[in-house]
């Protein structure tokens, strides 16, 4: 292919990209930067702040706390860079977001077709989700990207590639836990146990030296107390008050009170649960606390497996296919309630219909190629990030969709963008004689 012409099929892609970043980059419209920072921004920041004042993995506040086990260390490790700055941080996730953009474009457009990656890259740069979650500083735009490198260069066989990758994506959010299976089990139909091996092998060193560090420091044994704590502060909730049919405040009372006795079984100060980063260790961190949580959760789960799978359904319908509904304000850029209406009507009129787009592409992708190997894996992938996410009751939220935004995005480029000829051609290779 002559450099004129690989350059005129590279515009359409860069164009997405583009798209991408200004829609991300947007934001930095507003002045200031205290519009970056949740209140799991704050801790990520403090975390941050931990690692590069000597702290260890331990939020600073102005001294070094105790030892921090809930989190893990990817994204603060990410924002050390940006601690001075962080408009700084949302330019640099803007730039993921396009170069996510890219990525997938590239990699659907080897394997479908080159308006095949350009359809996939489109779902990706223009997700509401993964485009708002990026204004924050949050975990998600990098997890994205980490995982998704994960999964692509397992389904080329680059075994220590998405080995590694796979196990840093656990250290960004500990979902990633999820995707090692995958990635292990793509790395040997592409490559066999030569790509397998080291894949899991340098993806189990980096988890379990992670949770090696947790025992010694905190005697948690585990990669994050997150899930334990997830389950019985979300999940078991929301089961309790399904099938004795009371309300959610009055499910999370009741397991406030178990949690509280069992915190105080173990002689520990129950407000230091609810205290500062930077003050007394939490209670729920202790490995104690902790390991209650988790077999508790469990135990409710297994007694009410109908209401358990109820409440995953109606989580996972809600994640995969509901419009995110724009905040009050729209994060302080509209002052007019009946603008603001206008704006959320469009917006979720948009959302749904590109949703509906998205998911008949996945369904006919899979449809038309069942046997196609790699097609299941990219949405499996896609299927068990979304049903990590789903058990939560009502606290799922549609930026838990975004990680797997890019392999849906994939699948739809396929069934709406179709090639003909051999799945592994690549149109891009012309000849030039």
């Amino acid at each position: 292919m002559h450099r004129d012409e690989r350059f005129a099929r590279a515009i359409p892609l860069a164009v997405v990209a583009g798209l991408a970043f200004v829609l991300r980059v947007i934001w930095l419209t507003r002045p200031g930067s205290d519009w970056t920072l949740n209140s799991d921004s704050i801790l990520y920041v403090s975390l941050a702040r931990g690692i590069a004042h000597g702290c260890g993995f331990a939020p600073y506040n102005g001294t070094c706390g105790a030892p921090e086990v809930l989190r893990t260390p990817g994204y603060p490790v990410f924002l050390m860079f940006f601690l001075s700055n962080f408009r700084l941080a949302i330019a640099a996730q803007a730039l993921i977001g396009a170069l996510m953009s890219i990525l997938v474009g590239r990699f659907a457009s080897r394997h479908y077709g080159r308006l095949a990656g350009i359809v996939a890259a489109t779902f990706v740069a223009i997700d509401v989700p993964t485009i708002l979650i990026g204004k924050e500083l949050m975990t998600e735009p990098l997890f994205q990207a980490v995982a998704t490198v994960a999964i692509f260069s397992s389904l080329e066989g680059a075994g220590i590639l998405s080995g590694a990758t796979a196990g840093i994506a656990t250290l960004v959010r500990p979902v990633g836990v999820v995707l090692v299976p995958v990635v292990v089990l793509a790395d040997f139909i592409r490559g066999g146990w030569r790509a397998a091996a080291p894949a899991l092998g340098i993806a189990l060193v980096i988890i379990g030296g992670w949770a090696a560090r947790n025992y010694r420091d905190t005697g948690n044994l585990t990669l994050s107390v997150e899930g334990g704590y997830n389950l019985y502060q979300r999940t078991a909730p929301a089961i309790i008050a399904r099938h004795d049919r009371i309300t959610l405040a009055a499910a999370d009372a009741s397991l406030d009170r178990e949690l509280d006795s069992a915190i105080a079984a173990q002689h520990l100060d129950a407000g230091a649960a609810t205290q500062s980063e930077s003050g007394p260790w939490r209670a729920y961190e202790t490995p104690s606390v902790s390991s209650f949580m988790f077999w508790r959760a469990l135990s409710i789960i297994f007694q009410h497996p109908i209401d358990a799978a109820a409440v995953t359904v109606h989580g996972f319908v809600q994640l995969a296919f509901e419009p995110y509904l724009l905040e009050t304000g729209w994060h302080g850029f509209v002052q007019s309630p009946l603008i603001f209406r206008l704006i959320r009507f469009a917006s979720t009129t948009i959302q749904g219909l590109v949703l509906a787009i998205l998911w008949i592409g996945v369904t006919l992708a899979l449809w038309r190629e069942p046997r196609d190997i790699e097609r299941w894996i990219l949405f499996s992938s896609a299927i068990l990030l979304l049903l990590a996410a789903s058990p939560f009751g009502i606290s799922v939220n549609a930026r838990f969709r975004a990680p797997a935004i890019p392999f849906l995005a994939v699948l739809a480029g396929a069934a709406w963008a179709p090639r003909n000829g051999s799945f592994r051609a690549d149109d891009d290779r012309v000849s030039t004689d």
